[in-house]
């Protein structure tokens, strides 16, 4: 813990260089920004190194993956949901891969909701604390890996991240129509 709090204030205080300062009448969102390209980057990880490794282990993940408690939590965890792809083991390998890009897309979306929260009650929220919340985003990415996929990940949260980008792609539609109006003009 006290060297993952090391680890994002030295990101904190490499970010405070490139993104400006954190005094009033400036925001959060560059840094916010830099959350959401850690959320691809993790989730990319998980999808073509993990995923690959979880499906046919070899070195020491396959030592892992006869561990007991943690290791086979993992390995359980990231394989629910996959069951009806035994046999076809390119599906499998996507399956789990899926499933590994939903936890860090799951971490941020709470991240994110109770951001929004904490900002609504006190604006400065927004500009502050982020060594904490970068420590608090990575602990909530590692405590959903030993979540399982069914039913939270392959049920709830992918149709409510399907409606979400329903939505998003509406709006943008509706944004560049205007816009192709509104340049027209």
């Amino acid at each position: 813990m006290c060297c993952t709090y090391i680890a994002c204030s030295s990101a904190s205080s490499l970010c405070t260089a490139c993104f400006g300062s954190t005094a009033p009448g400036t925001t959060g969102r560059k840094r916010s920004a830099l959350l959401l390209l850690m959320t691809i980057f993790i989730a990319l990880v998980f999808q073509y190194y993990v995923a690959p490794q979880i499906v046919s282990p070899t070195g020491y993940v396959k030592a892992f993956q006869h561990m007991p408690g943690i290791g086979r939590q993992v390995f359980k965890a990231w394989g629910s949901g996959c069951d009806q792809y035994d046999g076809h083991k390119d599906l499998v390998q996507d399956c789990v891969g899926n499933n590994g890009v939903y936890r860090p897309t799951f971490a941020a979306t709470i991240f994110f909701l109770f951001a929004a929260l904490s900002t609504k009650c006190n604006p400065a929220l927004n500009r502050e604390a982020w060594p904490a919340k970068y420590a608090i985003y990575i602990l909530t990415v590692f405590a959903f890996i030993f979540i399982p996929n069914h039913p939270f990940f392959n049920g709830i949260y992918l149709w409510i991240s399907r409606f979400g980008a329903m939505i998003f792609v509406i709006i943008e539609q509706i944004i560049l129509i205007d816009v192709a109006y509104n340049w027209n003009e």
